[in-house]
């Protein structure tokens, strides 16, 4: 799985926001990030040029936009000569594509400009909403929270890490970690071993296995592997 294969490399080698910045000196400053495929543009309200021009620093409503995503933070700090930016306080995270919409937010973030891979930590949040065009309302919610939330290829793929948990009306989702698509639309829960619970007026079920997969658009779920099932009515 290739997700599973960048997670390991990420854990080996740590990731980082890479930055080739132009930059313009006006308010809201402005750096052009220049790459093979769409460019990634970084707003602020001030930069600081440090070290002879190595490091820069945005400070206040600083805006990172590429492709379907977007990330807010207070500050980013980008060395020039490494390539390499953090950001931190405020965190938030903003994936669309359609009618879908995914927000993240956490206490600090990495991100690779050129991969669209990041390192998102500290008291991560996800929902994950559908916009009904014809009535202006958001539905098929998924709430997540872990410890750790990785994205790539510019957000249309996450891992999340470490005390998964995804809230869904009727239902409670566990794991060590969870996988998803934004093209499959489709969640996969491994680890822990994941476990989902289940109350609504029919009564109290839970379900566990070695891994289980939710399709986000449906209430459907599919569990494989040492399938264990308990039912209260």
């Amino acid at each position: 799985m290739r997700i599973a294969e960048q997670t390991q490399n990420r854990r080996r080698t740590k990731m980082w926001f890479l930055l080739f910045a132009f930059t313009t000196y006006h308010l809201p400053l402005t750096t052009h990030c220049l790459y093979a495929g769409e460019p990634a543009t970084i707003t602020g309200d001030k930069m600081k040029m440090l070290q002879k021009g190595d490091i820069l620093e945005f400070i206040g409503n600083v805006k990172l936009v590429q492709q379907n995503l977007t990330i807010t933070a207070d500050r980013m700090k980008s060395n020039e000569k490494t390539g390499m930016v953090e950001g931190c306080g405020s965190i938030k995270i903003k994936y669309s594509s359609g009618t879908e919409n995914t927000y993240a937010w956490g206490d600090t973030a990495e991100y690779n400009k050129n991969s669209g891979s990041g390192i998102f930590t500290g008291n991560v949040k996800v929902k994950r909403t559908v916009s009904q065009k014809s009535t202006g309302t958001d539905t098929n919610a998924v709430d997540l929270t872990c410890e750790e939330l990785e994205i790539f290829e510019f957000g249309d793929r996450y891992h999340a890490i470490k005390n998964v948990q995804i809230n869904r009306e009727y239902t409670v989702a566990t794991s060590s970690e969870a996988f998803y698509d934004h093209k499959t639309k489709e969640i996969f829960l491994t680890g822990g071993p994941p476990k989902i619970i289940r109350t609504d007026e029919k009564g109290h079920s839970e379900y566990s296995g070695d891994k289980i997969s939710i399709i986000t658009d449906t209430e459907l779920f599919t569990i494989l592997g040492n399938v264990k099932t308990k039912i209260w009515k």
